[in-house]
């Protein structure tokens, strides 16, 4: 990882260059609207949970050519520009939300690898998401679909045009199962919910769909009689209960509300959230390629939403 370069404000350069501190939530911010906008969203989150705030701005070290006059800049000019991006952002910060401690790093590296690193001692990653309305399956960043597959943290990513604040009366919504990363994802959505003061909706969805013979032969044939639509709708309503038992145990306070609607996960989601603040999905993580490590439902979710999306992932690389 290259070193990072801190603010002035910084002296404890030996923490920085390791990664972000304990207890702090890193924001990728580059100066462009949808940074802002992440930046403006992780402040507010930092200060509803007390953490340190952490400015971070990177550029990939291979530029675009310059001037055809010019050879360009050099490395160190480079990582000094890069700097006062982040500190930049870490004074919009202070002059909104003097109650968060802030600092700001630059780097030159690819920015998702930077925020990767930075992401193995946070609590959370926050980037802005660029998209387009007439053809969001290219508008995936790289930055954001990267960090979301291989982050050591849950990463959010505030896209879209509803960029309001988490709170203000919208609930968090979260899908669950009978996995183990949709058990992170419930205790994130659930923590978020809390701090925020708003509901929190839980879904689990089922698709009814008959089973192919020959792969009902994979678990010792297809069973006679069984109504597989009214399995896959008990089973849902199974998970969706069983993961209101554990917040009501964490979170006494919070008002929960299960929903278990036909149809498949990432589309019942988005419909779940359409007057949700923050949407959360757990991602089974095994390294490797990044859209095999986050799983279709999660990569459908990232393409389509109008809305903050959290991705709790699982696993490490």
């Amino acid at each position: 990882m290259p070193e990072l370069l801190p603010d002035p404000g910084v002296t404890r350069q030996d923490e920085l260059r390791t990664g972000a501190p304990a207890e702090t939530v890193v924001v990728g911010y580059d100066g462009t609207r949808e940074a802002a906008a992440a930046l403006e969203w992780a402040a507010a989150w930092a200060g509803r949970q007390g953490s340190r705030l952490l400015v971070a701005s990177a550029v990939d070290p291979v530029l675009p050519a310059g001037p055809p006059s010019g050879p360009g800049p050099d490395i160190a000019t480079v990582r000094q520009a890069v700097g006062r991006v982040a500190a930049r952002g870490a004074d919009l910060v202070r002059r909104q939300h003097d109650d968060v401690e802030v600092r700001s790093v630059g780097a030159v590296g690819h920015p998702s690898a930077e925020l990767v690193a930075l992401s193995d001692s946070a609590d959370l990653v926050v980037v802005g998401r660029r998209t387009r309305a007439d053809n969001p399956d290219a508008s995936v960043g790289s930055v954001s679909f990267a960090l979301s597959a291989h982050a050591r943290c849950p990463v959010v990513v505030v896209q879209g045009e509803r960029r309001f604040g988490l709170g203000e009366g919208r609930p968090v919504v979260v899908g669950v199962d009978t996995s183990q990363p949709s058990l992170r994802a419930l205790a994130f959505a659930a923590n978020a919910a809390a701090s925020a003061r708003v509901g929190l909706v839980i879904v689990s969805a089922w698709s009814g769909r008959e089973v192919e013979p020959w792969l009902a032969e994979l678990w010792g044939g297809p069973t006679p009689g069984v109504d597989r639509a009214a399995e896959e709708s008990a089973r849902a309503q199974s998970s969706v209960a069983a993961a209101a038992d554990i917040v009501r145990q964490s979170h006494p306070e919070l008002h929960t509300t299960t929903r278990t609607p036909r149809g498949a996960l990432h589309e019942v989601l988005l419909d779940e959230a359409r007057d949700a603040g923050l949407l959360v999905v757990g991602a089974r993580g095994g390294g490797g390629f990044a859209g095999l490590a986050l799983g279709s439902v999660t990569r459908g979710v990232l393409r389509q939403a109008d809305l903050p999306v959290a991705v709790v992932r699982s696993g490490r690389l």
